[in-house]
C-alpha cells in the first residue's frame, strides 16, 4: 500500500467508523486491523473504534483519506459528546445527572433519585449488546454492507431512510452471514406513524443538531434527555409512580404490552433484555404521540413541550362565535377542576361526587386524594 490510500469510499451519512473501515479495507483485500496497523495502530479485541477511537487514530484516516477528522470523529458515539451522553466514561452521578433534569409523564417530586454504577446514557451492557440493521439497506447494497453507528444503541426502531422496522442479525454487523444471498433479508417492515416521528426527530437531532417539537425548536442534547426522561418514567416502578401510574398504565395498554415491559425488577433501561427495549421504545413514541394528539396530559413540566400550537387563525380582536354546542365531558371536568383549585365550596363538591357512598376509609378514597393533590387542589379546602 502506498503512503496515502488512493482507494476508499465516501462515508455515508451517520455511517459507523468501522463500517466505513471495513468497506475500505475491502477495497484492497486485507482486514481492518491491517489497515490499522498501516498507519501505526495496533486493534486489539477489546477496542471499540465506533465508541471511542484510540487517540490519534482519528488524524491519521483524515490524512490517509482526506476526510476531515470532525466528520470521522462523528463517526463513533464520543463524537456525539456531550450531546448524545455526557462522557463516553461513566461516572457516579451519570444516571441522575442525565434523567432527572426533565419530567414528562411524572411529576417531579414522584422521580426517585437513583444511583447506577457504570452507566451510560444509551450505551448497552456488553451483556445485552446486539446487532441491528435495515433489511431495505442490505437488500440496495453489497458486501461489506454499510451501517450506521446508532444501529447498535437502542436508540431508534426504524431506519431513517426506508422508515422500515430495524432488523436484530446474528454475525458482525456489515456481513449479515444469516443473509448471506441479500434475498433472504427479512422482508422490510413499515414502521408505525408515531415510531417514524419520534425516530425522524432522533435523526435531526443527529444530523443536524436541533430538533423541532410542535411549539419549539430544542437543541439535541435537550432531545436526547426528553426521550431518555419518558423512557425511564415508563419504566419506574408503581410505588415511584403514586397516583400518576394510571398514565403510564394507559400508555402501555395502548401499546399492547405489560406495564413496564412486563420487569420484575427495576434495571435501567441500557441493561434490559432487546425485546424490553424494542418495547420501551415503542411505549414511548405511543406516549408522545398522544401528549401532542390531547389524548393525554402529562404531568411532568416539559410535558408542553409536546403540546400542539394554538389556533392563530383567528381574530384576537374580535369576540369568538360560539355556536351554542354543550361542552365536551373533557371540556367541563377541567373547568371543573379549575374551579376547584380556587373555591373550597367547589373543592368539596367535586370530592363529594367523586367519593359518593364510600366510607372515609375506602381505598378510593385515598386515591381520589392523592389525585387531587396530583391536580394542585389545596387538600385543605376538603376540610369544613
Amino acid at each position: 500500500m502506498t503512503a496515502r490510500w488512493p482507494i476508499h469510499p465516501r462515508p455515508i451519512p451517520g455511517e459507523a467508523l468501522t463500517s466505513w473501515l471495513h468497506r475500505i479495507a475491502d477495497g484492497y483485500g486485507i482486514t481492518v486491523d491491517d489497515l490499522a496497523f498501516d498507519i501505526g495502530y495496533s486493534l486489539d479485541r477489546d477496542t471499540d473504534l465506533d465508541l471511542a477511537p484510540p487517540e490519534g487514530l482519528i488524524e491519521q484516516l483524515a490524512i490517509q483519506t482526506g476526510v476531515s477528522s470532525d466528520r470521522i470523529h462523528g463517526m463513533s458515539i464520543s463524537g456525539y459528546t456531550p450531546w448524545l451522553l455526557d462522557d463516553v466514561e461513566p461516572g457516579p452521578d451519570a444516571f441522575s445527572t442525565y434523567i432527572r433534569q426533565l419530567t414528562v409523564l411524572l411529576p417531579e417530586r414522584n422521580r426517585r433519585r437513583r444511583t447506577v454504577s457504570s452507566w451510560r446514557a444509551w450505551v448497552p451492557t456488553a451483556a445485552v449488546r446486539h446487532h441491528r440493521t435495515c433489511p431495505q439497506c442490505v437488500r440496495d447494497s453489497t458486501s461489506p454492507h454499510p451501517y450506521l453507528v446508532v444501529w447498535s444503541l437502542p436508540l431508534m426502531l426504524s431506519c431513517p431512510v426506508h422508515h422500515c422496522w430495524l432488523e436484530h442479525h446474528d454475525g458482525p454487523p456489515g456481513h449479515y452471514y444469516a443473509w448471506r444471498d441479500p434475498s433472504s433479508a427479512p422482508e422490510p417492515q413499515r414502521a408505525s406513524l408515531a415510531i417514524r416521528r419520534m425516530d425522524d426527530r432522533t435523526w435531526q437531532a443527529l444530523t443536524a443538531g436541533v430538533v423541532d417539537l410542535p411549539r419549539h425548536r430544542i437543541h439535541a442534547g435537550t432531545w436526547f434527555r426528553l426521550l431518555r426522561t419518558v423512557v425511564d418514567e415508563l419504566g419506574a416502578t408503581m410505588s415511584e409512580c403514586g397516583a400518576a401510574q394510571r398514565l403510564t398504565r394507559e400508555v402501555w395498554q395502548r401499546a399492547g404490552y405489560p406495564v413496564r415491559a412486563g420487569q420484575a425488577m427495576w434495571r435501567p433501561f441500557e441493561a434490559q433484555t432487546l425485546q424490553r427495549q424494542t418495547r420501551t421504545l415503542e411505549a414511548a413514541a405511543i406516549a408522545m404521540r398522544v401528549l401532542e394528539n390531547g389524548h393525554l396530559t402529562g404531568l411532568g413540566r416539559d410535558a408542553a413541550l409536546f403540546l400542539p400550537e394554538p389556533d392563530t387563525s383567528l381574530d384576537p380582536g374580535k369576540p369568538l362565535v360560539t355556536t351554542g354546542c354543550p361542552k365536551s365531558l373533557n371540556e367541563a371536568l377541567h373547568d371543573a377542576v379549575e374551579d376547584a383549585k380556587q373555591n373550597p365550596d367547589s373543592a368539596r363538591q367535586l370530592f363529594n361526587l367523586m367519593t359518593l357512598y364510600r366510607s372515609d376509609d375506602d381505598e378510593h378514597v385515598h386515591r381520589v386524594r392523592n389525585d387531587f393533590a396530583e391536580l394542585g387542589i389545596p387538600l385543605e379546602f376538603l376540610s369544613h
